[in-house]
């Protein structure tokens, strides 16, 4: 008798371990099925990106050898720009710029080498999308390079891991292959929203003098209820952000402005109605931080306060053709900037800068 308990016990034991061991397969499973399904959506929005750039420098080309276009977007794609060393601060944010400026100048030489045809402001487009395909294909790679190696280890946790972070990813990646029909028809998107403030001021007020003193930026002069006022944007219409810092600074050595206002897109929280317009203080641009530095240092050397208009959106409305709601938030800033210009003491200079990507968004 007690044999038979103790058998029954064992039995159970090994029953139990081998379930256990079944349902882990099972998760493993589940997970992988998972992930891949993830991947392959993602590995779908990175061709399209491709076919897309693709077939819009064929549109600029003269000849139709495909075996050099692919070779050229394969180098475009695969193109990385590598940070400077930290070991030591200083300096580091005139090193990163120069880096970055190389780095603009070779892609876009590259471009035009692949589009004869294209204009410059086509050209600023197909830069964009290149770097669209760029982004998409780096997370597709270190996303999958990371399966693989759960995979291979057969680590549930990092499966896990893996699964929990995919949807919040592609709705990363969904905002970014959004972006694509914008660049490719020239329209403006939801990041545009700043340079078009800046537009519709400058058309309001008339321009007086207009200047580009910095690469792929403008500096238009008007005078605005009684104040003179500098604006500061990227060069429209093709796809580009400009050098503000640059332009702050050109302008600082003709004028002494009293205010800078930024106005730029923001991320909205889950929840807020997109197109909504709030108040800030400081420098409102995203990026790496290489400009924002640089109108920050010159804003402190000369002790001028900083004042932000943002426009709140999505990730995916920031990147995707402007809607009602964000253009109903442009009018809404163009009003608030107005009332800063106001409240200005009478005399002085105000420099509005106008940030995001200016694609379809003229001078």
């Amino acid at each position: 008798m007690v044999n038979g308990d103790v058998g029954s016990i064992v039995g159970w034991l090994v029953a139990i371990i081998a379930l256990s061991f079944v349902m882990q397969e099972l998760q493993v499973y589940r997970a992988i099925t998972e992930v891949e399904n993830y991947l392959g959506i993602l590995r779908a929005a990175r061709d399209r990106a491709l076919s897309a750039l693709r077939e819009q420098f064929r549109r600029y080309r003269e000849s139709d050898s495909e075996a050099d276009l692919d070779k050229r977007i394969y180098r475009l794609v695969e193109v990385k720009l590598i940070p400077p060393t930290d070991l030591d601060p200083y300096g580091i944010v005139k090193k990163l710029k120069h880096i970055l400026m190389v780095g603009e100048e070779s892609i876009e030489r590259e471009v035009s080498l692949a589009a004869p045809k294209a204009a410059a402001h086509e050209v600023k487009n197909l830069v964009v999308m290149a770097e669209i395909a760029r982004a998409l294909n780096e997370v597709y790679k270190q996303l999958n390079h990371y399966y693989l190696i759960a995979r291979r280890f057969k680590s549930l946790w990092l499966l896990m891991q893996l699964n929990a972070v995919m949807p919040f990813i592609m709705e990363e990646v969904r905002a970014i292959e959004g972006a694509v029909e914008a660049f490719r028809k020239a329209l403006p998107i939801g990041d545009s929203a700043g340079p078009l403030v800046a537009t519709f001021l400058m058309r309001k007020y008339g321009v007086e003098h207009f200047f580009e003193p910095a690469k792929d930026t403008v500096v238009a002069k008007v005078t605005a209820k009684g104040k003179d006022l500098y604006v500061v944007k990227a060069k429209g219409p093709g796809g580009t952000t400009g050098h503000y810092d640059d332009a702050v600074e050109w302008v600082f050595q003709r004028a002494k402005p009293s205010v800078i206002v930024t106005v730029d897109a923001a991320l909205k929280y889950e929840g807020e109605p997109s197109g909504i317009v709030a108040h800030g203080y400081g420098v409102a641009i995203g990026g790496v931080g290489v400009e924002k530095y640089g109108i920050e240092e010159v804003a402190s050397r000369h002790s001028v306060p900083l004042y932000a208009v943002l426009i709140k959106m999505s990730e995916s409305e920031a990147l995707s053709i402007m809607t009602e709601e964000i253009y109903r938030g442009v009018r809404e800033a163009v009003s608030i900037v107005e009332e800063i210009i106001e409240k200005a003491p009478e005399g002085s200079t105000i420099l509005l800068i106008g940030v995001g990507n200016t694609v379809g968004v003229p001078q």
